[in-house]
């Protein structure tokens, strides 16, 4: 949210010419799953490059856990005010959650569900799955059950 050359860095991947039209599209495309105020929401980084966007995370109900990104730079407490759970990268569900893909030898036997990557990906590795909102299906934030039915977990 935010991101003022996102529009140029994934052009035809995102929605939105303008930052304004892209920080409304993100959240219209999480809105339109479906979330309750059971929803538990990881956002896997690089959330926002402006303060006021964080602001646009009180429309998505439910619980939001925050995966820092290199492009996270504000002070923690500002995180803190949008987000219950704060993390540098998790395992947990049988799989590694982070933000940047871990390298290959940093696995140990898990899977690993990662955004950061725009116009690169490791598509070609089953053990990768990207999650940066341009290589979601149909650009749309995807479930536990998802990820657990993908890897055969």
């Amino acid at each position: 949210l935010g991101h003022h050359t996102i529009v140029k860095h994934a052009a035809g991947l995102r929605g939105g010419t303008t930052v304004e039209e892209h920080n409304r599209w993100v959240i219209n495309q999480c809105r339109s799953v479906g979330p309750t105020k059971h929803t538990l929401w990881w956002i896997l980084g690089d959330v926002a490059m402006e303060i006021e966007c964080l602001d646009l995370l009180q429309e998505l109900p439910g619980q939001k856990w925050l995966v820092l990104g290199n492009h996270d730079q504000f002070n923690i407490d500002v995180y803190a005010k949008h987000f219950q759970r704060i993390f540098g990268g998790s395992k947990r569900y049988g799989f590694w959650i982070t933000h940047m893909p871990l390298h290959p030898t940093e696995l140990r036997g898990l899977n690993n569900v990662h955004g950061h990557c725009h116009r690169n990906s490791l598509a070609d590795d089953p053990r990768y799955f990207n999650a940066a909102i341009e290589w979601l299906p149909s650009q749309r934030p995807v479930s536990l059950d998802f990820l657990r039915k993908h890897w055969n977990l």
